[in-house]
């Protein structure tokens, strides 16, 4: 039920926006209906954005064009990329957002990722305060900028470091879609 009103919705949006950011928020309900159903992203869901992504900037009139779709995805995929090296976020949420530069192309996907950032911290406060455990989100916090960048530098954890307690996981992929919306209602859409 919730695929047919997420493709329904996509569709609403399409008439207003146009195809592709129509398309884009087909894909990216979606994802957030199963990200928050399951905490995963499916793979075939993710493919599927890619493929059609590079095809309506490709095709469409409009459309940035391939090579820009394609830097887009690439960038999308890099920017992301160190916060899974991090443990910082799951593979799923990566693909999503190189998804999605495949949409928005190469000069608005790093407007995107910083949007997303944004969302994605403020859903974490939200979250940490409705699970009244602030304090825990700022220890974690902590471990993983100072920590977490030395593992990345020397492969393993000093010999001081202390495991922190998880707060819970956040569906990232709700963060994704409101920073894509909010940057490209914030650029006139």
């Amino acid at each position: 039920m919730t695929t047919i009103f997420t493709w329904l919705a996509a569709i609403g949006i399409s008439l207003l926006f146009g195809a592709r950011l129509g398309l884009l928020a087909g894909f990216l309900l979606a994802a957030v209906f199963t990200d928050m159903a399951s905490r995963k992203i499916p793979n075939k869901l993710v493919l599927a954005g890619m493929v059609v992504g590079l095809l309506v900037q490709a095709f469409l009139p409009g459309g940035d064009g391939f090579l820009s779709a394609l830097k887009g995805l690439l960038f999308g995929f890099g920017l992301f990329l160190p916060l899974y090296l991090l443990r910082v976020m799951g593979a799923g949420d990566v693909k999503l957002m190189a998804m999605v530069g495949c949409f928005t192309g190469s000069p608005a996907i790093f407007g995107v990722v910083l949007c997303t950032l944004l969302a994605g911290g403020v859903l974490s406060l939200a979250f940490s305060l409705k699970m009244k455990a602030v304090r825990q989100m700022l220890r974690n916090s902590i471990f993983m900028l100072m920590p977490g960048a030395i593992r990345l530098t020397s492969d393993k954890l000093p010999a001081d470091s202390v495991m922190v307690n998880s707060v819970g996981t956040l569906p990232y992929a709700m963060a994704i879609a409101i920073g894509t919306a909010g940057y490209l209602v914030w650029q006139g859409i």
